[in-house]
């Protein structure tokens, strides 16, 4: 029989005397475990979930069998098990399942601090089995508990401002709160927490850098931890944050296959089932990336799918009572109503007139801004108006350059019309929010926002100014604030992507031209 290969459990991890990586040796001792009391078959979803950080496996698995081999350990892949590891192609190695002999199996001894480790120890190592239940030690616990306070309290007092709207209205002050929140964790599950949390505010007031980094320290502490039951939620939920990551980088190929993770086979699969925040977090990122391949493919398949995915989304956001989550997603359906109406996508046969589409598409943007109104959630965001304006507009013809006097003759929406089409009460788009006309609804908008009660992003901003443009043209003319909007909307295109200034350079071409000739 062959020289049995061990390896010390206690950190610092250890082989022969050197260093062991931890990753590599994880899946070994997994992969033991899986030999001697399950299937013998260690799937890639295991691996992804223990590692989330991990934007794909391969690395992880190429280091890890590398270090196999420097072990003298043979790991096969693949299934069956058929054929001898010695012919296995590697080409599909990275993909799975991976599998030890029964000789291979026989040969590992694992220590833990120079002794030979239990089934329990070996499954405590690999985050499988909790803690046996302890004796108390009462001024332990105590100190813990004081410890903690701070933590607690900062963490409490981040939410608050979050709900207070200041997530959006000054997210880099909020997400800085949990920051400040992660500074005084005291173990890896108040760390990971607030750092989960970071990312999230960091990523809805647009400061992807910011957000990316946070998410990089949560894999970081996600790497060679566990936290008990609450790991396959923190797993899950970096798993989502990555998968805004990779939209806001325009990756939609990897904000699927994260998607992917959670909501198909695979071990996160009961987290989406029934965490109905995880829940809603994916369809309404899925949602978005039905929209945009549906736009980019006029592919009416992917526009169904996108409606779907919100209509699912609305009732995992009531299940999860996130009312702030409700009235997001209640503005996208709006949005992608008229949308894909407009584009074709819907109702091809137009049985439904435009006023119909646009009176539908207002009613769930009111139904987002009456929440907004009632509860106090979802401040700080133009997009309600920005949205209501365009499909306000949504059915006027486009040329390009047209004559002002061709331009004025157009005939939105009318504004007295709302009131009717929302039958809510109050009414959340009312005369007393500058409702009276559009152009007052713009400019009550950017009102707000100049005096620093509305801080927008440069994209939302651009919108905002645009809407206030057309329809302060459509109503006044060449009047010096449609010309001042539309000067400040042209300073500010180098701040935003260049998809983004194509698509306000192509708007600012249906104007009359004398707006930007006199802006």
């Amino acid at each position: 029989m062959n020289a049995p290969i061990r390896f010390e459990l206690s950190a610092p991890y250890r082989h022969a005397g050197k260093p062991a990586r931890f990753q590599s040796l994880w899946l070994l001792v997994r992969l033991c475990h899986a030999a001697r009391h399950e299937d013998g078959m260690v799937s890639i979803q295991t691996l992804r979930q223990r590692f989330p950080a991990s934007r794909t496996p391969r690395m992880l698995v190429s280091r890890a069998f590398a270090d196999f081999a420097a072990w003298g350990v043979t790991v096969g892949w693949g299934a069956p098990r058929r054929e001898p590891v010695a012919l296995l192609n590697p080409d599909g190695r990275s993909r799975g399942p991976f599998w030890l002999s029964a000789d291979a199996c026989a040969r590992l001894d694992f220590l833990v601090n120079g002794r030979a480790a239990d089934r329990w120890q070996l499954e405590r190592f690999l985050g499988l089995e909790a803690e046996p239940p302890r004796a108390p030690d009462a001024i332990a616990q105590m100190d813990a508990l004081t410890r903690g306070l701070d933590y607690w309290s900062r963490l409490s007092q981040a939410i608050r401002d979050e709900r207070d709207g200041m997530g959006r209205l000054a997210g880099p002050q909020v997400a800085a709160s949990f920051h400040a929140a992660s500074l005084d964790a005291r173990d890896d599950f108040q760390h990971a927490l607030a750092l989960t949390k970071e990312c999230l505010a960091w990523r809805r007031s647009a400061q992807f850098d910011d957000s990316r980094l946070a998410l990089k320290k949560l894999g970081r502490v996600l790497d060679g931890r566990r936290f008990e039951t609450a790991q396959p939620t923190f797993a899950a939920m970096a798993c989502v944050a990555r998968a805004w990551d990779h939209y806001a980088r325009g990756e939609t190929d990897g904000a699927e296959a994260c998607l992917a993770q959670l909501s198909g086979p695979g071990e996160l699969q009961p987290v989406y089932r029934y965490n109905p925040r995880v829940r809603f977090e994916c369809l309404n990122l899925g949602a978005l990336l039905h929209k945009q391949a549906a736009i980019a493919g006029q592919n009416p398949a992917r526009a169904a799918a996108a409606l779907r995915d919100l209509a699912e989304a609305l009732e995992a956001a009531y299940e999860a009572d996130s009312i702030d989550a409700a009235q997001h997603v209640a503005a996208n359906l709006g949005w992608c109503l008229w949308l894909f109406w407009k584009q074709g996508l819907t109702d091809p046969k137009r049985a439904l007139a435009a006023a119909d589409m646009q009176s539908l598409a207002m009613r769930w943007l009111g139904l987002s801004e009456w929440i907004c109104d009632r509860f106090g959630v979802g401040n700080g965001s133009a997009w309600n108006v920005v949205f209501l304006l365009r499909i306000a507009r949504g059915d006027c013809p486009q040329r390009k350059r047209p004559p002002l006097a061709a331009f004025q003759a157009a005939r939105p929406f009318p504004p007295q019309a709302l009131r009717d089409a929302l039958a809510l009460s109050p009414s959340p788009f009312s005369a007393a929010k500058g409702y009276r006309s559009w152009a007052g609804a713009a400019e009550a908008t950017l009102e707000e926002h100049d005096q620093g009660r509305l801080p927008l992003t440069p994209l939302q901003l651009a919108n905002l100014l645009l809407e206030a443009l057309w329809f302060e043209a459509w109503e006044h003319g060449l009047s010096r604030q449609a010309c001042a909007h539309a000067h400040q909307l042209q300073q500010l295109l180098p701040q935003l992507r260049r998809g983004e200034r194509s698509f306000f350079r192509a708007e600012l071409a249906m104007l009359p031209p004398e707006l930007l000739e006199h802006g």
